[in-house]
């Protein structure tokens, strides 16, 4: 086992620097010398293991401390089997949010079967404004109009199996519960919140079928990704809700002029439908995986869509480094975006405008920790986290 060092303040200041200098500035310097440079590494001839600690801040949680890591490994001892990946974090925050996450990406079998999912586990402070885009952009937030208490879990998880070189068609799973408590005088008034009650437990079974032409899924330069998931809610399953969830997902990548240049887009839209969708379980704008900068569930109702464009940027040196390649471990993104909640696909007119800017630095080849700082309307939201957005 090896360890090696760099703490997150020097990964911090020289991507900063990294941005539009001249050639003989220091940023230029330090990019030409990355390969001196090490982030924490724990290794063994199975697995990688890069920790880190770092301050962020969003608008559900305020600023948090978090901790966490990222772990790679591979299923088989094949060269051309992509990387699998597990990034996990746990924070607590100056609100009194806790806050722990895992995701998952693992090929099997060659990449004949593969199984993405996340685990969630949140108490924490929270806001909610209503169902609509009026009460989201109207109803003001305060602690005697949105604030409450929040505790929630789940459990998601996608099995895929390989028809072809292209098609996946696989079984989804999804269990989560949420219980409010403290909630204020106008949530406790809410048609909504009283139809459902404070205490709501999903059990979902779903199908998915992809069509999928990615390089790298965790972080793709060139193809096409094209999902459908279907989701059933149902009491037969163990849950108490009754309701169904269409999930639609088209996301594309460009590579521009070099490798590491991508200029990439995303489309999806989530509809709820046939039974009584709980307030928890709407379709939400907001948080660290859409619109960057909008507070999740801010806006919510039963038809969500939303797409962004997305320039990915990564360095090159001017100078080989020990890898032999002129590939610099930071980089910079920019994105553009914009989506909308109502009760009904043909009602979708008002729409919120989304941008940001980012940086990258590669953990392990084509894994990224991302720094985050969205705009949105009325607000903004800095996150981060491994792996891209989409």
């Amino acid at each position: 086992m090896k360890v090696k060092y760099l703490t997150l303040i020097i990964l911090l200041s020289t991507s900063l620097l990294s941005f539009g200098q001249k050639q003989d500035s220091l940023s230029n310097k330090i990019l030409n010398n990355l390969d001196s440079l090490r982030f924490a590494e724990i290794e063994n001839s199975r697995f990688k293991l890069m920790p880190y600690i770092a301050p962020t801040y969003t608008p559900e949680t305020e600023v948090m401390l978090s901790g966490g890591g990222l772990i790679t490994f591979k299923t088989q001892k094949d060269k051309l089997l992509n990387l699998s990946s597990i990034p996990f974090s746990v924070g607590y925050s100056s609100n009194g949010s806790f806050s722990l996450r895992a995701l998952n990406v693992i090929y099997w079998k060659g990449d004949k079967i593969r199984s993405i999912g996340e685990f969630q586990l949140r108490d924490m402070p929270d806001n909610y404004w209503g169902v609509g885009y009026e009460k989201g952009n109207t109803v003001p937030k305060s602690d005697s109009t949105t604030a409450y208490t929040r505790q929630y879990w789940r459990f998601y998880q996608r099995l895929m199996f390989r028809t072809n070189s292209k098609i996946f068609v696989g079984f989804v799973v999804d269990l989560n519960d949420t219980k409010t408590s403290n909630m204020n005088p106008l949530m406790e008034q809410d048609e909504d919140v009283l139809y459902s009650g404070n205490d709501v437990f999903n059990t979902g079974i779903g199908i998915e079928v992809d069509y999928d032409t990615r390089d790298f899924v965790q972080n793709a330069y060139s193809g096409m990704f094209l999902s459908g998931i279907f989701t059933c809610y149902n009491e037969f399953f163990g849950g108490d809700t009754k309701f169904n969830i269409l999930d639609l997902d088209y996301r594309h990548y460009l590579t521009i002029k070099r490798e590491r240049r991508t200029l990439a887009w995303q489309v999806r839209s989530r509809m709820t439908f046939t039974g009584e969708t709980p307030w928890t379980d709407k379709s939400m704008i907001g948080g660290l995986d859409n619109m960057r900068g909008y507070t999740m569930g801010r806006f919510r109702d039963d038809h969500m869509i939303y797409g962004t464009v997305e320039y990915r940027h990564m360095f090159q040196r001017k100078k080989m480094n020990k890898k032999n390649n002129y590939n610099s471990r930071f980089g910079y993104v920019a994105w553009l975006g914009t989506g909308a909640v109502a009760p009904s696909f043909e009602k979708l007119v008002n729409w919120l405008p989304n941008a940001g800017i980012g940086i990258r630095a590669e953990l392990q080849p084509r894994m990224n920790i991302r720094v985050d700082y969205g705009l949105a309307k009325g607000e903004t939201g800095l996150y981060i986290s491994f792996a891209e957005v989409f």
